[in-house]
């Protein structure tokens, strides 16, 4: 009877600890998320189910082309892909984005650049990054409430980089940074 006793113990123990090891991985490591919206279609649709690994900033900064969560509110997190980096001018300008005067080569969108009147990045109008912020955008630009309108995202609100896609299987595939080439991928 002790026997039995002590085995169960020993079982539940072990399953424990897993527990507690499966939960401070999947939470505090690499945290699940769902994507609810079109704003990075056609790289990542709606009702994907990603992975975000959340010690990718604690040593390193965020890089153009990472694709990010991000506090948004106290209950909405967005994923965006950074496009200006502390320090940099972002300017939009006939429908296409500039970085330091630059023009950055985004293959993936499918219209031109549009921003609103009142929005915070404007149609001509140069923006400066502040230190340590980031301008985020979606890729699907017609559908994406993004740094155009509401400014730069502070690095402390960012929560991880989105590193795999892993369900549904048909879509499931690493997330890669983009590289923009020319003095445009690092800085």
């Amino acid at each position: 009877m002790m026997d039995l006793l002590k085995k169960i113990l020993d079982s539940l123990e072990f399953y424990i600890f897993a527990g507690v090891f499966f939960i401070i991985i999947w939470y505090f490591v690499l945290s699940p998320r769902a994507i609810d919206g079109v704003s990075m279609v056609p790289y990542l649709q709606n009702n994907d189910f990603i992975l975000v690994y959340k010690l990718q900033y604690l040593s390193k900064n965020p890089q153009r082309g990472d694709v990010v969560v991000f506090k948004h509110s106290e209950t909405q997190d967005y994923i965006k892909r950074v496009i200006g980096l502390p320090g940099e001018t972002v300017t939009i300008q006939n429908g296409r984005v500039y970085v330091d005067g630059k023009e950055l080569y985004e293959s993936y969108l499918d219209s031109t650049v549009k921003t609103q009147p009142e929005a915070t990045i404007r149609e001509g109008v140069p923006y400066k990054v502040p230190e340590n912020q980031y301008v985020l955008m979606g890729d699907n630009r017609p559908y994406s409430t993004d740094s155009r309108e509401f400014g730069a995202v502070p690095k402390e609100y960012i929560e991880g980089r989105a590193v795999v896609v892993w369900f549904p299987p048909e879509s499931a595939k690493l997330i890669k940074r983009l590289d923009y080439g020319d003095n445009l991928t690092t800085k």
